[in-house]
């Protein structure tokens, strides 16, 4: 099935549910209005998504030459700022959403509600919390001449090459270890969305990541088989020459068949 295909359910539901909101908002009671106006926000979240995720799907970024987190020159493939932007939008849509309510809920006599309302507008505030401390990033998967390090959203760790047992790209790309790795995770409990493997396994989220896992699991491969690359990997050639590869994969798969 194609992806055009594919987006056809989510877009026809999305649609689906503005048309409900504007019946809701149309009955003109305050429950109604707030349900309503829930919906639209949903719908139109939805449908931004859809169109973010279509768009990198087809346009992921560039690699780059930069610092891993450790301070070595590092290979950096790069997270698209995407995830945080659209999380950050969302959350604070519904909490716009519940602080109005309350004050609605409030005005029409419905202290309860308000209060609920308020509540939850306040927790859903959390997130901004670390975000705006500097703790949260995009980050990106850096390859150095020591080993892999990941720094995304609040999540981190690194690990030494000797340390790379199996390279294994899917939607993922999973690291099997000889021991498990260093953590440098900046939150407990909050952006930490990245899937956590066991304990002698690492996973490269590949949703949003520059390059996708095939890249990443040949990279990483390389470096982990042949040592002496390892350090010509953070080199601006290096990066120019990846970069044209992958532009010209991407190119092909474009061009429909004679």
């Amino acid at each position: 099935m194609s992806s055009t295909r594919r987006d056809v359910l989510p877009a026809v539901g999305h649609g689906w549910l503005l048309l409900m909101g504007v019946g809701l908002v149309a009955v003109g009671e305050t429950s109604s209005i707030m349900f309503g106006s829930l919906l639209w926000i949903i719908a139109v979240l939805g449908s931004v998504t859809l169109v973010v995720e279509r768009r990198l799907s087809r346009r992921r970024p560039d690699l780059e030459l930069g610092t891993a987190p450790s301070g070595a020159a590092a290979l950096v493939f790069p997270y698209s700022v995407a995830s945080i932007v659209m999380s950050a939008v969302g959350t604070a849509s519904l909490m716009v959403w519940c602080l109005v309510g309350a004050l609605l809920a409030g005005r029409a006599g419905h202290p309860g509600g308000a209060w609920l309302l308020g509540l939850l507008g306040l927790g859903l505030a959390a997130p901004f919390v670390p975000l705006l401390r500097g703790k949260i990033v995009a980050g990106g998967l850096y390859v150095t001449s020591f080993g892999v390090e990941l720094r995304r959203e609040g999540v981190g760790w690194s690990v030494p090459w000797d340390d790379i047992d199996v390279v294994a790209p899917a939607d993922d790309v999973v690291l099997g270890l000889h021991r498990p790795a260093a953590r440098h995770d900046t939150t407990r409990f909050m952006w930490r969305r990245t899937p956590r493997g066991k304990a002698d396994l690492l996973v490269v989220p590949g949703r949003h990541l520059a390059g996708g896992t095939a890249a990443v699991a040949m990279v990483v491969a390389r470096g982990r088989a042949v040592p002496e690359s390892r350090g010509m990997l953070a080199q601006a050639h290096v990066v120019d020459d990846i970069n044209g590869l992958l532009r010209a994969r991407a190119t092909a798969s474009a061009t429909p068949a004679p």
